[in-house]
Parts: C-alpha cells; structure tokens; sequence
C-alpha cells in the first residue's frame, strides 16, 4: 500500500515536462498548446498533458507508447519498478539537478470532460468507406465498408481518420489519426471503440489500437467476433467497462488479446486479464500477438506475413 500511495505521488507531483527536459528532451512551441506540451528528442516525440490530476503523454507515432511518468521510463530503460521508484523518490526529494526553467512548462491546464464539445465536432465527421490515411495501412474499401465496420469509422473536417468512443448517454470521445496526428479531441472521455455487434457474435477481440483491431479483421477473418479498442494505455474506467462486457455479454465464450508483442503490449494484456478475472467471466482468454517482438498487426498486415 506504501508503494501504491508513492507512485501515486509520482504520477501527479513531478511535473513530467521538467522531467523529460532533465533528459533532453525540447519543447516544440509551434506544436503546443496551454493544455498539451509537445517534445522532441532525436526521432522521439512526445505529448504531455494533464488528466486526473496526473501528468500523462503519449507518442503520436507509436501507440503503445503512452501513459504516465511510469510508462515514460519504462518505455526507455530497462529499469525495473523498484529502480524507477528509487530514481522518482530522488528526484521528489531534490537530489537530482534541474532543467533551466526556459527548458519546461510549469503548469499544464487540465483537460477537462466536455461531451457537448466533443458531440458538436462529430456533428462536422462523416461516416467513410475509404481513406487515404487508412488505405495506406493496408486496410482497404472492402474492409471500411463491410456490415461489421459500416458507420464506424468516420472522417473529420480536415479529413482526419475518426473513432468515436461511446457511453450510456451517447457520443463521448473522438480518436482522431492521421500521418501527422494521433490525439483525442480537447474534451473526450475515453470509453472504448467498437464495431459493429451482430446476433450470433460470440467472440470478444480487444486491442489498443484501432488500426491493429481492422488489420487483424484483414488477417484473420472472423464472422462471429466483435472487435474493440481502447485508443491507447487502459484507463480504470475502461477495465471496468471491458469487465461488464466479459459479465454481461452471455453470447460471449471467447475473449482475443491483440496486443502488441512488446513491453507496452505485455502491460495491457496483464492490465485487461486483470480486470476480466476480476469479474465472473468463465469463458476461454488467449492472447494473439505477432510473433516478432516489436510488431503490432498493422505491421504484419504491411509486411505481408502473418
């Protein structure tokens, strides 16, 4: 529980923009907002903002790269959690030298859940049965425009690829990707993506990404299966909600981990089995990651091997 209540410390009070800047990593101001803070170090890039009261970021390149400061280390060291917690309770307790304050920002505003604002740009999408974007990962028309994909995949304004994410009281999160963009619009909740749910579905597969979720449908064609995607590192809200899906869903006997065959991948399938065992879930759990380590499925979908 005292390591607990530390790395809760962590995650909210060392700012992670001094941080990263400790490290040498550069704010870029033309990609910066008051709310999220962009950095560069070498080919690495990185978004920072605040959510919860914690310090978050994600790689708009890479996304299983993403979460707290936590994940920020142990997603570039081979740090264990013991080592990273002795590294966070030294620099808390000033041991560490610090960046010039030219090099961070010392406060972030905090986005806040704004469903109206989300529900007036997703007014602006338009539902689409190819992309450019999209078509370029390899998934084609054939696949947008399918009965288990139809009218959920969408296109924003500015022709950015979109994935909305639902509640009880309807739109409340919107994905945004492009070749220059992976972000969440200012204001969404992040529940899960989804296809479409048929009558006779009786296999559940999960991934992170909702470009892994379409290349695996390309991969592996399965007529029973309802796929969904987290948009990103797993939230608590989102284990919940994948629990009540594995208790609540009677038709479902099978639950598929597409996760990446990585460190970030090897986190959230332990995140979600968690969470699924947690519940009353008695049907069969397996994971289906890429063989080569470092892969995601829109890599082997790319690559043309499976």
């Amino acid at each position: 529980m005292t390591q607990q209540l530390e790395f809760s410390c962590y995650k909210s009070e060392i700012n992670l923009t001094q941080y990263a800047a400790h490290f040498g990593y550069e704010i870029d101001r033309k990609k910066s907002t008051r709310s999220s803070i962009a950095m560069r170090k070498a080919g690495d890039k990185i978004i920072i903002s605040r959510r919860g009261g914690n310090w978050v970021y994600f790689s708009p390149v890479n996304d299983s790269d993403n979460g707290t400061i936590i994940d920020f280390i142990e997603n570039r060291t081979q740090k264990t959690i013991g080592e990273i917690g002795r590294e966070l309770q030294s620099w808390i307790g000033g041991f560490v030298s610090m960046p010039e304050i030219k090099n961070y920002v010392r406060e972030i505003e905090e986005q806040e859940y704004d469903p109206a604002r989300v529900a007036q740009v997703f007014r602006r999408c338009r539902p689409i049965q190819n992309h450019a974007y999209l078509e370029g990962r390899g998934l084609v028309k054939e696949l947008l425009s399918s009965p288990r994909f139809a009218g959920r995949i969408f296109a924003d304004r500015y022709n950015n690829a979109a994935f909305p994410h639902y509640n009880s009281k309807g739109i409340c999160g919107l994905e945004l990707k492009s070749q220059d963009k992976a972000l969440f619009v200012r204001g969404s909740e992040k529940t899960l993506w989804r296809s479409n749910v048929r009558a006779g579905d009786d296999t559940l597969i999960l991934s992170e990404a909702v470009i892994d979720a379409l290349s695996h449908a390309l991969l592996f064609p399965n007529e029973s299966a309802i796929y969904a995607a987290t948009g990103g590192g797993m939230s608590p809200d989102q284990a919940e909600i994948i629990r009540q899906i594995a208790d609540n869903f009677p038709n479902i006997k099978r639950i598929v981990l597409i996760t990446d065959n990585d460190q970030g991948g090897d986190r959230l399938t332990d995140k979600i089995l968690s969470a699924i065992e947690e519940g009353g879930f008695g049907g069969e759990i397996i994971r289906h990651s890429p063989d080569t380590r470092g892969d995601d499925w829109n890599d082997v979908l790319r690559g043309g091997a499976a």
